[in-house]
């Protein structure tokens, strides 16, 4: 018994250990529709990461990361899609800039939570995250409200221009992901 835990807590400090691959860094968002809440996902194009220069485990490298987003550069995959969404969403903004910092993450066993500081149409909103290691891949997912950022038009203007493809319902929910790549 005692070598069994001995060996996970060795297994344990090796999994802290790793480091963000920053070459293998994505940001996505899953915004819902219809009354089944059906998901359509989308990215920003050219996300701008910054990490912290602490290295010695995942945690210290997400403490304080930021990634800076233009939100014209916003992308649903669908040439109608990203126009409905920045056209009627996005372009409402007062600022086009949408800024994410990490804070506050603690570190389980492949697995943690973080605090991300959204700021977007110039608020600033606390977004808790959890995240999973798994496959030398850290997945973090967050909810965050749209309605929170004083986007009450804007989300309205995007609700009434897709009314008939989201059957007459959009959600303000929208999910929020962030991915890396794990090297040892």
């Amino acid at each position: 018994m005692k070598k069994f835990a001995i060996a996970a807590l060795l297994a344990s400090a090796l999994l802290q250990a790793n480091s963000l691959d920053t070459t293998k860094v994505s940001m996505s968002f899953t915004a819902f529709k219809t009354a089944k809440k059906v998901g359509v996902e989308g990215t920003f194009d050219h996300v701008l990461y910054r990490f912290n220069k602490d290295t010695s485990s995942v945690a210290h490298m997400l403490d304080k990361a930021t990634a800076t987003i233009n939100v014209a550069q916003v992308n649903l995959h669908d040439e109608v899609k990203t126009k409905n969404v920045k056209e009627a969403f996005f372009d409402q903004f007062k600022d086009q800039s949408l800024k994410v910092t990490f804070r506050n993450v603690v570190a389980g066993e492949n697995q943690g939570t973080l605090l991300a500081s959204v700021r977007m149409n110039g608020k600033s909103v606390k977004v808790p995250m959890s995240y999973t290691i798994k496959d030398k891949e850290l997945v973090a997912t967050g909810v965050l409200d749209i309605m929170e950022f004083g986007l009450k038009e804007a989300f309205h203007k995007l609700a009434a221009a897709c009314s008939a493809q989201h059957e007459k319902l959009t959600w303000s929910q929208v999910q929020i992901t962030f991915k890396a790549g794990l090297k040892d």
